[in-house]
């Protein structure tokens, strides 16, 4: 039996990188800055892949946003935000990341030999 295109979405892994994940996530937050759980929550919406196995790619998000100097911590403002943790948001300068993303293009580039 042939699956229906929802079933193969669900269990195909979409073609983009984590990097990619992230600045999808920062860029469609109306402030641009994002929390870690807002991260999480948005490529599980738009990704259905994701909503399995959450243990795993969650921690590839939280190295790839530690690692990554593009990616910066933003503190919460003392009284106007509830809740914990920081946002993240993209660092002075690395707004040119996005030029890595053409016209909205996240696709993972295929390596060069």
């Amino acid at each position: 039996p042939t699956c229906s295109s929802d079933e193969e979405k669900q269990f195909t892994r979409p073609a983009y990188s984590y990097i990619a994940l992230i600045a999808m996530a920062i860029q469609q937050s109306p402030s641009n800055k994002v929390t870690l759980s807002g991260i999480y929550d948005f490529i599980m919406k738009k990704f259905p892949y994701y909503r399995s196995n959450q243990r795993a790619w969650q921690n590839s998000i939280r190295h790839n946003l530690s690692l990554n100097s593009c990616f910066v911590k933003v503190p919460r403002t003392e009284g106007n935000e509830k809740g914990k943790g920081n946002y993240w948001s993209f660092a002075t300068g690395c707004e040119s990341m996005l030029d890595l993303f053409e016209n909205g293009n996240y696709r993972r580039r295929r390596r060069r030999r």
